[in-house]
This record gives C-alpha cells, sequence and structure tokens, in this order.
C-alpha cells in the first residue's frame, strides 16, 4: 500500500485553519485534517492514532470505493481497501473490518492496519436505490446496520425498512431490532447508553414528501413506515389510519423534508445534546438538538448550530472532545472543537 501525504495534518500543532465559508457558534472552532478525498462517507476511529474513512473515490456506482487511514500523528494516508461498490458504512470489529458497499455487507480480516480480501457476508439486501447507509458497533460487541425501505405496492418487501443487530459469532443471521424505518441511514449511542438513529424519507406521502426524523430506538418498535410519517400521520396513499399510526413509536425531532440526515453523534460537551448532519440542506447545516425529558417521554428541540458546508455526511465524536466531519461534497474533513 502506498502512503500519500495529506494536505493537512490532524495533529493539533500543525492544524490548518479551517475555511472563511464556515460559520461556527461562538466558543467553537474547526481546523482541516484532510483535503482532496473524492466522496468522503463514514469516518470511524482506526488503531495506531488514526481515523479510517470510506470514499466512493469516483462515481457512485463506478467500483472505484476505497477504505483511507489518515493518520493524526504523521499526517500520511494509507488505502486500506480498495474496489469497493459505494462504500457508505465502515466499522471495525471482531479483526475484522465490516463494509456496507451498495446491497452488500462485507467483512475483510484485520491484521492490525492491514485488511485482506473482503468476503460477502450478506448480498442483495433490500434498499431504496441509493445505500444502505453507516454502520454502528455496539457496546456489548455487535453491528448495527440498516436495510433501507423499499415498497410492493403499498407494503413494505420483506426485510426492508429495518435496523439490524448482527452477531460476529453469527454473521449470517442477523435480528431485527426495530421495523418501520424508511432509512435509518446513520446511528450513534449517547453517554446513557441510549440508542438514535436518523431517517430519511423519500416517499411521496399524500402528495407531499415527508418531513425526515430523528428516533429513540427501542427493540422492538415499529416506526411507522410506509403507513405512518412524521409524528405518527397515516399517510392514507399506503393504506395508514390514525388507529394503525397511534401503535407505533412516535419521533422525538423532525427535520424539513428532504434534509438528508446522514450523520449523528452526541455532542462530547453536552450529555443531552445531538449533532446532525444535513447533508441536503441549503446552507451545510449541521444543526443541534436539545433533548429533555418529561415523564419518561423525551423530546428534542431543533436549532442551528454549524453552516457553511457543501454536503455534511458524517459525524464522528472522539473522547478528546473533538467532532470529525466529513464533508462528501468539498472532499474536506474537518474537526471540530470547543476553544473554551
Amino acid at each position: 500500500m502506498s502512503a500519500l501525504l495529506l494536505a493537512a495534518c490532524g495533529a493539533r500543532q500543525s492544524a490548518a485553519p479551517a475555511t472563511a465559508g464556515l460559520t461556527l457558534p461562538a466558543g467553537f472552532e474547526a481546523v482541516v485534517v484532510a483535503r482532496d478525498l473524492q466522496g468522503p462517507t463514514q469516518i470511524i476511529r482506526g488503531p495506531d492514532n488514526t481515523i479510517w474513512v470510506a470514499l466512493l473515490a469516483g462515481a457512485e456506482n463506478a467500483g472505484s470505493g476505497q477504505v483511507v487511514a489518515l493518520s493524526l500523528t504523521t499526517g500520511e494516508r494509507q488505502i486500506v481497501l480498495g474496489n469497493l461498490r459505494k462504500p457508505t458504512g465502515i466499522a471495525i470489529l471482531d479483526d475484522a473490518l465490516w463494509i456496507a458497499a451498495g446491497r452488500d455487507l462485507l467483512r475483510a480480516p484485520l491484521d492490525g492496519a492491514k485488511a485482506g480480501p473482503p468476503e460477502v457476508v450478506l448480498q442483495n439486501l433490500p434498499f431504496n436505490g441509493r445505500s444502505n447507509g453507516t454502520l454502528t458497533t455496539t457496546p456489548d460487541g455487535k453491528l448495527l446496520f440498516e436495510t433501507s425501505g423499499s415498497l410492493d405496492g403499498t407494503q413494505a418487501t420483506a426485510r426492508s425498512g429495518t435496523l439490524w443487530l448482527l452477531d460476529p459469532a453469527r454473521p449470517n443471521a442477523p435480528s431485527p431490532l426495530a421495523t418501520g424505518l424508511k432509512g435509518a441511514y446513520a446511528h450513534t449511542f449517547d453517554a446513557a447508553g441510549r440508542l438514535w438513529t436518523t431517517e430519511i424519507g423519500d416517499d411521496t406521502v399524500d402528495g407531499d414528501a415527508p418531513p425526515e426524523e430523528l428516533n429513540l430506538v427501542s427493540a422492538g418498535a415499529n416506526y411507522g413506515w410506509p403507513q405512518c410519517y412524521g409524528d405518527r400521520q397515516p399517510a392514507s396513499n399506503f393504506g395508514g389510519t390514525a388507529a394503525q399510526c397511534e401503535e407505533t413509536r412516535a419521533p422525538t425531532a423532525l427535520f424539513p423534508i428532504h434534509a438528508t440526515p446522514t450523520g449523528i453523534a452526541a455532542a462530547p460537551w453536552d450529555a443531552d445534546t445531538l449533532l446532525v448532519a444535513l447533508w441536503n440542506s441549503a446552507q451545510g447545516e449541521i444543526v443541534q438538538v436539545q433533548l429533555s425529558s418529561i415523564e419518561g417521554s423525551v423530546s428534542g428541540t431543533v436549532s442551528p448550530f454549524l453552516s457553511g458546508l457543501q454536503r455534511p455526511q458524517h459525524l464522528l465524536a472522539l473522547d478528546d472532545g473533538r467532532v470529525f466531519i466529513s464533508d462528501f461534497g468539498s472532499g474536506v474533513i474537518y474537526a471540530l472543537s470547543q476553544t473554551r
């Protein structure tokens, strides 16, 4: 594997300043960790003070995707794995690199920072024609992945619209964790151990697009798709009824239609705040969701946080208080941190 010099080193001492186009909240700064990345999607923490980044590295369906290791110490990058079809999700688990690639879930054995040839674990998964989102490891060593929603008439096709839990000891037999999720693209655990997922809804319901959602995941819960959308509103064109939707789980917060929330992270500086990347917002936004609990019910208030990105894709919160941001549109990765 060849090593290429990063355009900007991730170490704090020599990191380049953020571009002037970013609008940051008071008390925060952003530095450029890497430039010239072609279509960066998910970021994860790698071994030896690196971050690993999935890249399309070409046209969406060209099969030229890569996983690249970016050193935060030396400022170098290495290709860990190449020739991937649309890698939107990656995770390191059980001495292997897992990749959500198109309609397949792949696993490549790891020897330190070197990956062997990937094998197909699950193939031809139900999806929405674009991708099956990101991957998340659970605190107890399992893998979360989604199968995006696809329709057969007005009904969900079998095994679609589902968030799955995979035990690496039994990789061919994942268990459904939650259903009724059109596109559970991104997931994260907060400081309290709660699991959150964004939901991208791109169907037409009753003549319009539905809002996007933030959901608190509860095992076995049904979140309504395709019969229900938004805050448990019935989609009459899919046969939804008010009584049916009343039995589904309500979202914690809603985002504008077509906002496309592709990234989520728990804010390291506030246990009751989530950050969400809106890939399709006009302002290139990352918004914050302030969580509050009333009588056991959690609600979220959405407000602006950061803007000026082209296509904010993924968020990764580190224990040292930084949040890494991949900008799919500009090919830049930023590190966001507090200044006070």
